[in-house]
């Protein structure tokens, strides 16, 4: 696969991954959601590539992951599997071969607030 490769392509290419795997239609939902959040965060047309654990951390305290659109917190526990199928993406994608390393801190993220 191609090391350019966008972070919308990249999504795509793991969320068919995951089909041909046989994950069921509620998975493939709630992974697409929690997907499309790093996606508004990072940007579409982010090259993959170019997202570091710096990058990672700075979503992590977002209110993207962390507030709901109607402005109210975000459970903590959909916090963490958001950042859960996070990890697995970008470790899928450091087995395909289209980033050298997932930008994932070697240290667990702390979840309470700050």
């Amino acid at each position: 696969m191609n090391k350019n490769i966008t972070l919308k392509e990249a999504i795509q290419a793991y969320k068919k991954t995951l089909e041909q795997a046989g994950k069921s239609p509620r998975t493939l939902y709630t992974y697409g959601m929690d997907l499309e959040q790093v996606q508004r965060f990072y940007g579409e047309d982010r090259k993959l590539s170019s997202i570091l654990k710096t990058h990672v951390g700075k979503f992590m305290k977002s209110d993207e992951l962390r507030i709901l659109p109607n402005g109210r917190p975000r459970a903590e526990r959909t916090v963490k599997k958001t950042y859960r199928v996070m990890k697995m993406f970008f470790f899928w994608a450091q087995s395909e071969g289209l980033i050298d390393e997932a930008p994932i801190p070697k240290i667990g993220l702390r979840f309470e607030e700050d």
